[in-house]
């Protein structure tokens, strides 16, 4: 198959989970949460090629680049694949005219929903090309296939997702300056869920959104709120409660937690110039981490 012309790219938005309150299991072994997610205005980027297809094409080549791109596999199992598969299912078709390329500037198993991120971006690439007339709700159902962030990744707006993560209620959120930092660790998500089981505290889903006008108030609704998954993964990877402290202890930092499942971490500032100062101070101090200056909303 031959590579004849780029088409349409798209921002895969990182995610960041403001707080994030996790119940008990069910019966299924799946926690219903309850979290406050935003997205940066940095990501992934993922296009389109058209290419020269042949009846003997199986399935559509996916070629990856970018800073993070070694450590992520390109085969079946990857979440941008898996969104073609269950795109080609509900739309009866083939994607047959297109191969795919991901920029993977995230890091892996970092707690910013890349993956999904990912996935959410190839499906909006491909109802355009393919099934310009798919409603709203058949593509959030295809990307829900993709894992418990697969809709929020979608559409990519801040919101209150419920139940396992499929249930979005949107929020007004300021847009807020950031800096998020990965120590270079990654967090297996079902080991960080088993060590939240070992420890047995559970939250009550009953956390309550207030109106969130500008980063005061919002930093000081989170003080009120928990990521109910930070004490496990930092139990698993000390080094994140060290970067966390270090954040804490910065005069630009007005609010610092771990996204997700870990290990990125983020803290909230009052503008872009204190984020760029904070990025750059906690550079030196962690010469081998990933650390980005951002929007968050």
């Amino acid at each position: 198959m031959r590579l004849t012309k780029r088409g349409p790219s798209l921002s895969a938005r990182a995610k960041v989970n403001l707080y994030l309150h996790v119940a008990a299991p069910d019966a299924r072994g799946y926690h219903p949460l309850q979290s406050l997610v935003a997205f940066a205005d940095i990501g992934d980027e993922v296009s389109l090629f058209k290419t020269e297809a042949s009846a003997e094409l199986l399935r559509p080549d996916l070629s990856l680049s970018g800073p993070f791109a070694e450590g992520l596999g390109a085969g079946e199992d990857n979440l941008i694949l898996k969104a073609v598969r269950a795109f080609e299912a509900t739309a009866g078709l083939r994607v047959d005219r297109h191969a795919i390329h991901l920029v993977k500037n995230l890091p892996i198993a970092s707690g910013l929903g890349g993956g999904s991120a990912d996935a959410g971006a190839v499906l909006h690439l491909l109802r355009e090309a393919y099934a310009p007339d798919m409603a709203d709700e058949a593509l959030g159902a295809i990307a829900a296939k993709t894992g418990a962030d697969g809709v929020m990744c979608l559409w990519a707006r801040p919101s209150l997702a419920e139940g396992y993560g499929e249930r979005l209620t949107s929020v007004t959120l300021p847009s807020v300056s950031a800096v998020l930092i990965n120590p270079g660790v990654a967090c297996s998500t079902a080991e960080v869920y088993r060590g939240f089981d070992a420890q047995g505290q559970f939250s009550r889903l009953d956390a309550t959104a207030e109106d969130i006008v500008n980063v005061e108030v919002l930093t000081t609704f989170l003080a009120k709120t928990r990521n109910d998954l930070q004490a496990p993964a930092v139990a698993m990877q000390p080094v994140i409660g060290k970067v966390l402290a270090s954040l804490a202890a910065q005069p630009e930092t007005l609010f610092a937690r771990m996204s997700g499942s870990g290990a990125t971490c983020f803290a909230l500032c009052r503008s872009d110039a204190e984020a760029s100062t904070l990025g750059h101070r906690m550079q030196l101090m962690w010469s081998g981490a990933w650390i980005m200056p951002c929007r968050l909303g």
